[in-house]
């Protein structure tokens, strides 16, 4: 335990996606636990610690560029600290502490249960501490302590991938698919609910594959039924699905569940079966469209997104034609738009990066622009239907506005003032943007 009268301040700066994001509010607690005090802001903090996403090139950057803006601190007072947690520290390990000098403690995913205990470390003279061993995440129940609080709630179901998307490190990075019992997803969803949750986000690199390598035989949509049956949750959403194991019985739990949102992102990376293949995404497009089919045949009034990539290798014009064909053809409400980057040690990075970074960004802005004009079209032809909206925060733009989600997973924009947060609320869209709806409540 700390020494509470030196009590050590630690600010904690997350980068990527929602598992890391649920990462973070574990080690937080966990540290909190230990006698470490939260600090608000990385000026005031004793220590940051850094969970890092490689996804891409451009997560990556980003970290890199943190970690050299503190070299100046670092200089002056040698006991500020800097950890690097997750991907990132996984995929670089002891070279980070080589490139980065300034860094003292380097975690990878499958290791931040010993957090604290490797950062006690730091603080008592150890010089470079790592752990970046473990393939897989250890077995530990986490309960709702590790949760920062409010009415919505990111719970893990599952760990790692067995996919090995050849442009992909996360195999490499956060080990093999390993689901967690349903016993203990659904007491931590209740402990989580006792404390405010309403809306439950199940988190998975692949969630259909939930229940593999289980004693208890259960499967994704058997697992949502459970969840369903839960008192006191609203909504349940979950990220991500596989094209390929994504089926009938996943659509039919989201057409007659009634606390699943009609929402789901399926996502396609490229129109191009060749591109596909290269990608090792283990379907074809026409295979995709036919599953979008029976998907908006069951539940036609779901919100539908996509992640695609641009610029894969070998990538021709006639590649991003098919995709953008694709994107024209199926009509996403959302579509997450990235530029290839190679990622060592995924299989594509053997691959040469040869379509250029001019055309990769030509080809992004191009799919990009489609996108906002067929989500503004969609969004549009909303007007007139009745919406329930979950709020969630204050505008931006004013502090007379909220901004919430309906079931659709459409961002909304409600006059009223913070009372309303936390709170479903039904309402009639009265205007639209290419992402928003402006929703006006029922009297």
């Amino acid at each position: 335990m700390v020494n509470q009268s030196v009590k050590k301040t630690v600010f904690i700066r997350t980068f990527g996606c929602q598992m890391n994001m649920r990462d973070s509010e574990i080690i937080r607690e966990m540290l909190q636990e230990a006698g470490y005090a939260m600090a608000v802001s990385l000026e005031e903090a004793d220590a940051v610690l850094f969970n890092t996403c490689s996804v891409r090139q451009h997560a990556e950057d980003r970290v890199i560029g943190n970690i050299r803006a503190l070299a100046a601190r670092k200089k002056i007072n040698s006991d500020f600290k800097i950890g690097v947690l997750g991907c990132m520290a996984k995929r670089h390990g002891e070279m980070l502490f080589k490139e980065y000098p300034q860094v003292d403690m380097v975690v990878g995913p499958s290791d931040i249960y010993a957090v604290p205990e490797l950062f006690g470390r730091v603080l008592s003279g150890e010089e470079k501490v790592i752990a970046v061993k473990n393939i897989k995440r250890p077995h530990k129940k986490v309960g709702n302590t590790y949760w920062d609080g409010g009415f919505s709630a990111f719970v893990n179901i599952m760990y790692g991938c067995n996919n090995f998307c050849s442009y992909c490190i996360v195999p490499y990075v956060r080990g093999r698919e390993v689901s967690r019992p349903k016993n203990d997803i659904v007491n931590e969803i209740k402990e989580l609910v006792d404390k405010g949750a309403r809306e439950i986000t199940l988190l998975g690199q692949n969630v259909n594959s939930y229940g593999k390598g289980l004693t208890n035989k259960i499967k994704f949509p058997e697992l949502l039924e459970e969840v369903n049956k839960i008192e006191g949750v609203s909504r349940i959403r979950f990220t991500t699905s596989h094209p390929k194991d994504a089926d009938k019985s996943l659509f039919r739990a989201i057409k007659d569940l009634d606390k699943v949102c009609e929402s789901l992102h399926l996502p396609l990376q490229s129109g191009s079966n060749k591109i596909l293949d290269l990608m090792n995404r283990k379907y074809t497009y026409e295979e995709y469209l036919d599953k979008i089919d029976l998907f908006r045949n069951m539940v036609p009034e779901a919100g539908l997104s996509t992640d695609i990539v641009v610029g894969f290798p070998s990538e021709k014009e006639k590649d991003h034609n098919l995709t953008r064909k694709a994107m024209q053809e199926i009509r996403y409400n959302s579509a997450f738009i990235f530029k290839y980057s190679p990622r060592a040690p995924a299989l594509s990075s053997c691959l040469v990066d040869d379509v250029s970074e001019e055309v990769k960004k030509e080809r992004n802005n191009e799919l990009l622009e489609i996108q906002k004009k067929i989500a503004h079209k969609k969004n549009k032809a909303l007007i007139g239907t009745l919406q329930e909206v979950l709020i969630e925060k204050v505008s931006r733009m004013s502090d007379k506005e909220m901004v919430g989600r309906a079931r659709n997973n459409v961002s909304c924009v409600v006059e009223g003032d913070e009372s309303l947060i936390g709170k479903l609320v039904q309402g009639e869209v009265v205007g639209a943007s290419a992402y928003t709806l402006k929703v006006g409540l029922l009297k």
